[in-house]
């Protein structure tokens, strides 16, 4: 499989289920800006507070092959294997489709993600073992701690800014480089005063 990141902003997204699974899989989606459609016969109290607190829309019945045709992403989280199975096989392979409880009939796997501003980093084990991939997840929140959301975000500002100064393409591509010191991220002073220093090129 081949890793992407792709913008969901105003993208339709069904999910069959109403249970902690489906649940789970839109608290991941959740800050996408997606437009996510719940069907399922009944819905956990947790996910009716989701749906209601975001404006989600809720179908209560059974999912049929109809309430994904236009789906961007379609995800099949019902209790059920066979249900999910035979949803899977009446979906046009042209579609994006998450399977959670066998990955292989789908062609979407959710990773373990770690974000940290505009920084994101993912990982999987495609299905393989479960518990690699969370044990991989918690060492990376370790290692790309807090200090990591102020400073990503600290050098896609800088690098903004950058594009826009009347210099040589070499000095721009040395500012960058310059940026990639640790200090700027360890320090909010550091990058206070590297930031006062980049507008006096201007």
């Amino acid at each position: 499989m081949q890793p992407l990141f792709i913008d969901l902003t105003n993208k339709r997204i069904v999910i069959a289920g109403g249970g902690r699974i489906a649940f789970r899989k839109a608290k991941t989606l959740d800050g996408e800006n997606a437009h996510i459609t719940f069907v399922a016969p009944d819905f956990s109290d947790e996910l009716l507070h989701l749906a209601h607190q975001r404006g989600y829309k809720l179908i209560q019945r059974e999912a049929s092959p109809d309430d994904f045709k236009n789906a961007f992403l379609s995800i099949l989280a019902t209790n059920e294997r066979e249900a999910n199975h035979a949803l899977a096989k009446s979906l046009n392979s042209g579609q994006l489709v998450c399977v959670v409880d066998e990955a292989g009939e789908g062609n979407v796997i959710f990773p373990a993600a770690v974000r940290r501003g505009p920084l994101q980093i993912a990982v999987t084990s495609n299905g393989a073992s479960p518990k690699l991939t969370r044990m991989l997840k918690k060492q990376l929140e370790e290692q790309y701690d807090e200090s990591w959301t102020g400073y990503s975000e600290f050098l896609g500002k800088c690098r903004d800014y950058i594009k826009q100064i009347s210099i040589p393409p070499s000095e721009k591509n040395e500012l960058l480089a310059e940026l990639l010191d640790d200090r700027y991220r360890l320090s909010e002073d550091e990058r206070e005063r590297k930031w006062t220093y980049l507008q006096s090129l201007a």
